[in-house]
């Protein structure tokens, strides 16, 4: 698999594509683009067959393992890839530590080992056993094991042994990669930690820099602990750290960030030269049975930015979901019957406001790479801007 890009600037926004994948030599991702965030290997509340209902363009499943634990065993067996395993081998795989829907837990910190929280508790990874389950997954895109644990209120202790513990599994996953025929064609994302400290950032990259081989992508790590709280973070607050790396990364490797960005600091963070995003802000959307309205083109008729299908309010509101939207649950269903869904509780509620939300957020992402495209996203950048900030005034 390789990444193309232009233009190959420090701090810009971008237009690339990631192609010549061996296992599927007709893909072509292009960027900016988005993950299809999994748990259990599912997109939450929908299937992969439902979701073909959504979209039959190639995509990419965000794996992460705090999900996937469980499966570790099974996979040992398993001679196929994760994407077979799960029933979607014509997606791509990228293999993911923490589950960027739900909240890191601090505190639990140990040399050299990194805990993600399972269905059956905290289990810790250290570089072998987690490279044991790379191999054993297959993925087509694997995040190097990081140690991530750092968010704006980090101490200078804790960001240095961040810093510490993610230089030794950068150089123990990476020499466990170039000795792997079964990872030999697999894009490989280093992580890129060190908190809101600049100088720490700094000499983690500094690090890095000095061997490359292999490494086609870097992921910025460490801004939050994931969960919803990403949603909320202040854009001011995390571009100096963005800008720090990427004017000290090489231009022409893939950008990544996880979390539950909100639509606003999608664009910002675009605009700084970010390529790989996820679906998370979906999830955490649905949880609150939120579908999102925001208007994407100046045609869409809508005037809120996201709405509450809960609330009372749309008892007796036979309107679809978002006038004009063409997914599912907007042509076949309206407002008022996912109240009702929701306010019973039937599953079906959630779905059809997951299958609104994945639809929609997929709609924004290609109309940012036809704004790149077209040089006007600072055009829509402002309409989502002002949409966010009216929203935040009537809540």
């Amino acid at each position: 698999m390789k990444f193309y890009v232009e233009p190959l600037s420090k701090c810009t926004q971008r237009l690339g594509s990631l192609s010549e994948i061996e296992s599927k030599p007709t893909v072509n991702i292009k960027t900016p683009a988005v993950m299809l965030h999994t748990q259990g290997g599912q997109i939450p509340h929908i299937t992969h067959e439902v979701f073909k209902l959504v979209s039959r363009k190639s995509q990419i499943l965000q794996i992460p393992l705090a999900g996937m634990h469980t499966f570790k065993e099974a996979m040992q067996y398993y001679e196929g890839t994760i994407s077979s395993f799960i029933g979607s081998k014509d997606s791509l795989s990228c293999l993911t530590l923490q589950d960027p829907c739900n909240i890191t837990k601090q505190g639990h910190h140990s040399t050299l080992k990194v805990p993600i929280w399972t269905k059956n508790g905290k289990v810790y990874y250290d570089a072998k056993s987690y490279m044991d389950v790379v191999e054993s997954f297959k993925p087509d895109i694997y995040f190097l094991l990081s140690d991530g644990d750092t968010n704006i209120s980090s101490s200078e202790k804790r960001i240095a042994k961040s810093v510490s513990n993610t230089m030794n599994f950068y150089k123990e996953c990476l020499d466990r990669h170039r000795k792997s025929d079964a990872l030999k064609h697999s894009f490989v994302i280093a992580p890129i930690v060190g908190g809101y400290k600049q100088i720490s950032r700094e000499r983690y990259i500094s690090f890095i820099l000095e061997d490359m081989k292999n490494v086609d992508g870097f992921l910025i790590d460490g801004l939050h602990n994931n969960g919803p709280e990403a949603e909320f973070l202040e854009f001011n607050e995390i571009e100096p750290i963005v800008r720090c790396i990427l004017n000290k990364i090489p231009t022409e490797k893939l950008r990544v960030v996880q979390g539950c960005w909100n639509p606003v600091n999608i664009i910002n963070l675009v605009e700084l030269g970010i390529d790989l995003f996820d679906t998370s802000y979906c999830h955490i959307l649905t949880e609150r049975s939120a579908a999102m309205t925001f208007a994407i083109e100046i045609t869409d008729q809508t005037n809120t930015y996201e709405i509450n299908l809960r609330d009372s309010k749309y008892v007796d509101d036979f309107q679809p979901v978002l006038i004009g939207c063409e997914c599912l649950s907007c042509t076949k269903y309206s407002r008022a019957y996912i109240h009702h869904l929701l306010s019973v509780h039937e599953l079906l509620g959630p779905i059809l406001v997951m299958i609104h939300n994945v639809y929609h957020y997929l709609r924004f992402f290609e109309k940012i790479r036809s704004c790149i495209q077209n040089n006007t996203l600072q055009t829509l950048q402002l309409s989502i801007t002002e949409q966010f900030r009216n929203h935040q005034k009537t809540k």
